[in-house]
């Protein structure tokens, strides 16, 4: 048997007529259901590299916790909020795809939050009230650190 003789048999060939026994085809398109947007889709190595930011971030902030005064003034200085390579992230991301994304108003807020508390730990640190720099790493700025992790690992995995 030849291959157009195969191509003919087959339920829709290319001459677009339906094998004996077939009911013909139809043009309109099937009728639409109710539609759900789709959540945008996220550049997970876009992601990725906030996260790197981040952590980066967290090393910097060490070093400037556990220098002194002098010392602190040949360290890179510490970015705030807004000049952070994730602050900065989050705020051009906000006309692209991760602005939609329903994490993405969380992940800003507790970004600014963090800076907040690691700028309190650091005036606690500075008057050298290590106690209260120590209470306040290991309890809120710990756990806000983590929930911007959180935040920008769910949104990788969306």
């Amino acid at each position: 048997m030849n291959l157009q003789r195969l191509l003919d048999r087959l339920p829709w060939s290319r001459s677009r007529t339906p094998p004996r026994g077939h009911p013909p085809a139809t043009s309109s398109p099937p009728a639409p259901g109710p539609q759900i947007p789709a959540r945008p889709r996220l550049d997970r190595l876009e992601l990725q590299t906030a996260i790197i930011h981040h952590l980066e971030w967290c090393v910097l902030f060490n070093e400037h916790l556990s220098t002194d005064g002098a010392a602190a003034e040949h360290l890179e200085p510490l970015p705030d909020s807004r000049s952070s390579a994730l602050g900065h992230w989050l705020a051009t991301t906000g006309r692209r795809t991760a602005g939609q994304h329903p994490d993405f108003l969380d992940l800003q807020q507790e970004h600014l939050r963090f800076h907040d508390l690691a700028q309190q730990a650091l005036a606690h640190a500075r008057n050298r009230r290590m106690d209260l720099a120590s209470t306040l790493l290991n309890t809120e700025f710990e756990r806000s650190r983590a929930r911007v992790l959180e935040l920008l690992r769910r949104m990788q995995k969306s």
